[in-house]
């Protein structure tokens, strides 16, 4: 198993694709992470002015913008409404204010508005209204306050790992899809699978030679990535603790890429040996990670990540310092590696039954 595993290091060692692929992987992923690498405190309301506008859905703290609380979503919604009951709706300035102050009246939740507004006035645009009034542009007192409060619960790295998670984990599954085909490519030609199994060598170990001869070259490539970002991450003011930094981007990189690393590798073991070639396991892997990157709607109807069964990917959507991990990532990523030991015992029985 030994030898298997560093033949199969060594040849990617010397594949110009796997270097390549590095580098691809820290400039696309650089340039997802680089405006959160320069989140800072703000030295006055002209830094705030010089700012690029940006499209509400995407803006965030480094943009000037702060999540806004219940009352102040339901107070800049509705008034976006009255503007629009004006505009479109023929109703002059009292009337709208009327309705509005009506619906206020009710002291309703958001989706409780929403709603009241629908069955009312036949209003169906609540919804997005109110999405666009979850944030709001703020002063440098209120973003230099926002940022200082987020931080007084976490680190500055605790957040930033759960965005790099997010993009890292992305990039790897796209990665060790195409790198892994590499693997069983030259085994699975028929001259060579029938001269391996005439070879005094168990099946499980034969299998689990490939399986970490596959996981070691991608486990280097996420460590690699992880080092730099550390670095970058620890030159950010906010961030003084390296250690912190340390512990969070390793902690954060093991639990949500590493199991997509083992999942994709144990879908290669299992399609290469079922159908005797590799090839057939890409664009199922493909179908696979976007399978596991599609949102869907939650119990009020609004669109989302909220995680899908075994998806190998969890996303971290919304702001910086408002990214928190999904209750069922733990559960989730136990079964993916249930399912990854399933799937070499099942690439074992099959090469064991070939030798029988």
């Amino acid at each position: 198993m030994k030898a298997i595993i560093c033949r199969e290091f060594k040849n990617y060692m010397k594949n110009p694709i796997y270097w390549i692929g590095i580098l691809v992987l820290l400039i696309s992923i650089y340039s997802g992470l680089s405006n959160y690498l320069d989140i800072h405190l703000f030295s006055g309301n002209q830094e705030i002015e010089q700012m690029e506008e940006v499209n509400l859905t995407d803006a965030d703290v480094i943009n000037g913008y702060i999540p806004t609380t219940t009352e102040e979503q339901l107070d800049i919604g509705l008034n976006n409404i009255k503007q629009i009951f004006i505009d479109s709706y023929d109703m002059t300035e009292q009337e709208a204010e009327q309705a509005i102050q009506e619906v206020k009246s009710q002291k309703l939740s958001v989706v409780g508005t929403i709603k009241c507004l629908e069955e009312e006035y036949q209003f169906y645009d609540g919804k997005a209204v109110f999405i666009e009034a979850e944030k709001k542009k703020a002063t440098v007192d209120e973003l230099n306050n926002y940022i200082k409060s987020r931080l007084s619960e976490h680190s500055y790295a605790y957040y930033f790992t759960k965005k790099f998670v997010d993009f890292t984990g992305l990039h790897i599954a796209f990665f060790s899809g195409i790198l892994l085909a590499f693997l069983f490519i030259r085994d699975m030609k028929k001259d060579t699978y029938e001269l391996l199994h005439t070879k005094p060598i168990s099946a499980g170990n034969y299998v689990m030679g490939k399986y970490l001869g596959g996981i070691f070259p991608l486990s280097l490539a996420v460590l690699i990535i992880m080092i730099i970002f550390i670095i970058l991450c620890q030159m950010n003011n906010l961030q003084t603790n390296i250690l912190d930094t340390f512990s969070n981007m390793l902690i954060g990189t093991v639990l949500y890429v590493m199991p997509t690393v083992l999942i994709i590798t144990g879908i290669y073991i299992l399609i290469s040996l079922l159908f005797r070639n590799p090839l057939p396991a890409l664009p199922l892997i493909l179908a696979y990670i976007v399978y596991s990157n599609m949102g869907s709607y939650d119990a009020n109807g609004y669109y989302g990540f909220y995680g899908r069964i075994l998806g190998m990917l969890f996303r971290f959507e919304g702001g910086f310092f408002e990214t928190e991990p999904l209750p069922v990532f733990l559960l989730n990523q136990i079964a993916l590696l249930i399912v990854t030991v399933l799937f070499i015992s099942i690439g074992i029985w099959k090469w064991r039954k070939k030798r029988l």
